[in-house]
């Protein structure tokens, strides 16, 4: 596969020719399509959404079974990109791969993020977050914990996409325990810790003491709930122009606009 073919296959939507860019690494479970309530940019900063192997039009692919895997199989789709300034971000347990990603692309010597955004996750070399990462996988009903979780964004989950969802939840949850993040290993970009104050998976007082042992950690706590770092809440989307870069109120109004409309229409932007 040429460079060009992986790039195809991971980014959603592809590049465009110039700009800076935001990569945005899937929540466990689910793939590119979370991130279909967020914006297509923030100011002139594009939205590329990650799609790994094993999951929505990738599903015919084997998924990855390391996360040494996914970051070498990523890097080598992002690195056509990286010449320009770029970010990446990441939510609960995208946070490892983001991580494992980035040092990858440090291993090569290749340009690293302005940032990592990094939601409802704690400092990583202090282990896993989140009881799903700790319970039994061989008697957990994950069907029912897929159709639950995202059922509290106040709408019926269809059967068959929590059966499907749950599938790749239990790949994600069994290639997480595997990792390992070392004691004095440090994050070679800076980051910025997003904490919610009603997350009731990793809570604020979890996600955030310990971070600035490994990073230089920019801690930020929102008011929201656990998903709604995937609905790109207003909170989440102002706070956003202002990492990436402040953009003009006229275009943070008309993007928010477009959000609000969007919700009405139940439409897809990625569509």
């Amino acid at each position: 596969m040429t460079a060009g073919d992986a790039a195809k296959r991971w980014l959603v939507p592809p590049p465009e020719p110039a700009g800076r860019i935001l990569f945005c690494l899937p929540y466990a479970g689910v793939g590119a399509s979370s991130y279909r309530q967020w914006p297509r940019r923030f100011g002139d900063v594009q939205v590329c959404a990650l799609q790994p192997p094993g999951r929505e039009n990738r599903m015919r692919e084997s998924p990855h079974r390391s996360h040494a895997a996914f970051a070498t199989d990523l890097a080598d789709a992002l690195t056509p990109y990286l010449e320009r300034e770029y970010f990446v971000a990441g939510h609960c347990g995208a946070v490892p791969f983001a991580l494992d990603t980035i040092a990858e692309l440090d291993r090569r010597g290749l340009p690293l993020p302005a940032r990592l955004i990094a939601s409802s996750w704690g400092p990583p070399h202090r282990g896993l977050y989140g009881r799903l990462n700790f319970v039994d996988l061989d008697t957990v009903d994950l069907v029912a914990e897929t159709a639950s979780l995202f059922g509290t964004a106040g709408a019926p989950v269809r059967a068959d996409f929590a059966e499907l969802a749950a599938r790749v939840l239990r790949t994600d949850l069994e290639v997480q325990r595997g990792y390992r993040f070392e004691p004095g290993r440090k994050v070679p970009c800076p980051v910025t810790v997003v904490a919610w104050t009603r997350d009731d998976v990793v809570p604020p007082d979890v996600a955030f003491p310990g971070w600035e042992e490994c990073a230089d950690a920019t801690r930020v706590l929102l008011d929201g709930a656990h998903l709604d770092f995937l609905r790109c809440v207003d909170v989440l989307r102002d706070a956003m122009y202002r990492w990436l870069g402040e953009a003009p109120a006229a275009d943070r109004d008309q993007h928010r606009n477009e959000s609000r409309a969007e919700v009405r229409m139940g439409g897809d932007r990625r569509d």
